[in-house]
């Protein structure tokens, strides 16, 4: 779960390099899931509920407050929504191009999902909207409705949360009176 691009886009003061360095550290979760997991998963429901813990693991950091580890676990809830769409709905080619199907698609929904014309508030409100995503996932799951484009949705959102959440807060200044 180490990976440069997570300390890279933490780093980056341009917004496109921390999205391509997001984006980068998500497809290298994804390349270790492969590597680690090579089980193509069976069921929708088996894929969501893999993802699912991902997304519950972000909030367990993020609750902590510990930024760097939610970015990480972030990278992994994204991987995982690239691997939902690339063993569930993709069939032909590779996993790898079958993934890079997917982190293209991904890459293309990142001005669709959270805030419009901002970046995140907090951890906690790009939480919230990686929770959203993942909910509206769920739910098309149980009502066999098509998941596809709001897998990569929930994927778009982990990028978003890694770029734009920093890993330390930044510092207080106090003023004396």
């Amino acid at each position: 779960m180490s990976t440069p691009h997570l300390l890279t886009s933490c780093k980056a003061t341009d917004l496109d390099a921390a999205y391509r360095h997001a984006e980068l550290a998500i497809w290298d979760e994804f390349q270790g899931s492969l590597t680690e997991h090579p089980r193509v998963w069976l069921s929708l429901e088996e894929g969501a509920m893999v993802l699912r813990e991902e997304v519950e693991e972000v909030w367990d950091e993020v609750r902590a407050n510990r930024n760097g580890r939610a970015r990480a676990e972030a990278a992994q809830a994204g991987a995982m929504a690239l691997r939902f769409v690339c063993d569930l709905h993709e069939t032909v080619g590779s996993p790898q191009a079958r993934g890079r199907l997917a982190a293209n698609d991904a890459h293309r929904a990142l001005a669709t999902v959270g805030p419009q014309q901002r970046t995140y508030a907090s951890s906690h409100e790009a939480h919230g909207y990686l929770q959203r995503e993942f909910d509206a996932l769920w739910s098309a799951v149980k009502r066999g409705e098509p998941t596809r484009e709001l897998a990569i949705r929930v994927a778009a959102a982990a990028t978003r949360f890694i770029a734009e959440i920093v890993t330390a807060p930044a510092p207080l200044t106090v003023v004396a009176r």
